[in-house]
């Protein structure tokens, strides 16, 4: 049993490996800093469910996106308190809950958890999945759900209604992106998995049920859900649709150049099976179909994204499972044929001199920057003169620099005020305070390198 799992150690070593700038440093992306900042909020008494809180001058009443994941992620800061450590360990949990659900679909997909690493190596080595590491997505925990309630369609029949339970969730937690696996009723049926049209209809409405049902009961037992749910569609979902883009089919440009690397995995795969006429792995109608099924399954939840001029690559996390899952189902013959190879005494040293490589690396990382390293050193040399808690002044230009925003809140609670002069005011080194305050602020020397602080 034990060489069984020298297969997932050494994904996991990939993993790490590609990780190793993200997991343990002080850096994170700034939608990551914005939901942990309201989540530590929530975790102190600051705000609730349906009135979170960012700043003291900045989205007092932040509504941009559903709360189910600051909730969740506010109850983790309770039970381990709040720090950038205790920050990606959410998002490295919703990593390994993810992992076992994808090895949950594999084998309800027909295939053994023997070989459940091929779909979760082929995921890991997708461009932006090591992001999920250390940046609290929305995503990293809406394709929780997502995978979730995708296993329960698997299993059918009153199974929908709980997948359907998953997908509300998935919506509480980033909105109607989350909704795709809606679709795989529909799926299972076209790909000969689900036998009549009413039984694949029957499925559709138990899974719109399992949804609309505890959605329902929200907004109508809520009055602030049903205000919240409002302010968040007029302001996000609708903004988005109105905003303009170059071009809308940017999600898809981007689905398929981040995973060239497995997508070139499975095409030598196939062109070695078709080329080695019965000497090599046969890929056979059940990798066909399954493979199929899953890609379907990944344009059902990038396509509608294009209906949004706001696209940005980590959205498309959410779909990269199922990519990774239609892709190993080409490539398992191969790792059939190899898999007593792999899981021999010397596969289980290779493995393990991978861990034991990427778990170096990733303690030489402790405490370094990882990214944003100039504005993190500076923001260090200015909590020397300012106080945790204060609110500092910046230059409105300055309004839009969202990680500055977010790392001074994050680990000091220091708010960044645009319109108001307060004691400390901090600029960008090349520009002087503004010249709208007639106020002479004299500028603090400090050993910064983006940033300068200056003092009434």
């Amino acid at each position: 049993m034990l060489k069984r799992t020298v297969p997932y150690i050494f994904v996991t070593a990939v993993f790490l490996l590609l990780a190793c700038n993200n997991v343990l440093t002080r850096g994170m992306f700034m939608d990551g800093l914005i939901y942990s900042s309201v989540a530590d909020n929530m975790a102190h008494g600051i705000g609730d469910f349906w009135h979170p809180c960012y700043t003291q001058t900045i989205d007092t009443h932040f509504n941009g996106h559903p709360p189910l994941m600051m909730w969740l992620l506010s109850l983790w800061f309770r039970i381990v308190g709040t720090s950038m450590l205790a920050a990606k360990c959410y998002a490295l949990l919703m990593v390994l809950a993810a992992a076992v659900l994808m090895v949950v679909v594999w084998r309800l997909m027909g295939f053994g958890q023997r070989t459940g690493w091929v779909p979760l190596l082929l995921w890991v080595i997708i461009f932006d999945v090591p992001l999920l590491s250390c940046n609290n997505f929305l995503e990293s925990t809406m394709l929780v759900f997502a995978l979730a309630a995708v296993a329960f369609a698997l299993r059918g029949s009153w199974w929908n209604l709980a997948a359907g339970a998953m997908l509300f969730l998935a919506f509480l937690t980033k909105g109607p992106t989350g909704l795709f696996p809606l679709a795989m009723p529909l799926l299972l049926w076209l790909f000969g998995r689900v036998k009549g049209f009413w039984r694949m209809a029957g499925g559709t409405m138990l899974i719109a049920a399992g949804a609309a049902v505890p959605m329902a009961a929200m907004l109508l037992l809520s009055h602030e859900a049903g205000q919240y749910m409002h302010e968040y569609l007029q302001q996000q979902v609708m903004h988005g649709m109105q905003a303009s883009l170059s071009s809308r089919g940017y999600v898809v440009e981007v689905l398929f150049s981040r995973s060239a690397l497995a997508l070139s995995i499975v095409a030598v795969a196939v062109i070695a099976s078709l080329v080695g006429k019965g000497q090599t792995p046969a890929i056979d109608a059940k990798h066909w179909n399954n493979a199929g099924l899953m890609f379907v399954l990944t344009l059902c939840g990038t396509l509608p994204m294009m209906v949004s001029t706001k696209q940005y690559p980590h959205y498309l996390l959410t779909v990269y499972p199922y990519m990774a899952l239609s892709a190993a189902t080409l490539v398992e013959p191969w790792t059939v044929r190899w898999q007593k190879d792999i899981e021999s005494r010397g596969g289980a040293v290779v493995a393990v001199v991978f861990l034991a490589a990427a778990l170096v690396l990733n303690v030489l990382h402790i405490g370094k920057a990882g990214r944003d390293k100039a504005l993190l050193h500076d923001m260090d040399e200015i909590m020397t003169q300012v106080e945790d808690g204060d609110v500092v002044s910046i230059p409105n230009h300055l309004l839009e620099h969202y990680n500055l925003h977010g790392y001074f809140y994050f680990y000091h609670h220091v708010s960044l005020d645009y319109q108001e002069p307060h004691e400390y005011l901090i600029t960008d080194r090349d520009a002087a305070p503004p010249a709208a305050w007639d106020i002479l602020y004299r500028e603090v020397p400090l050993p910064t390198e983006k940033y300068r602080l200056y003092q009434l």
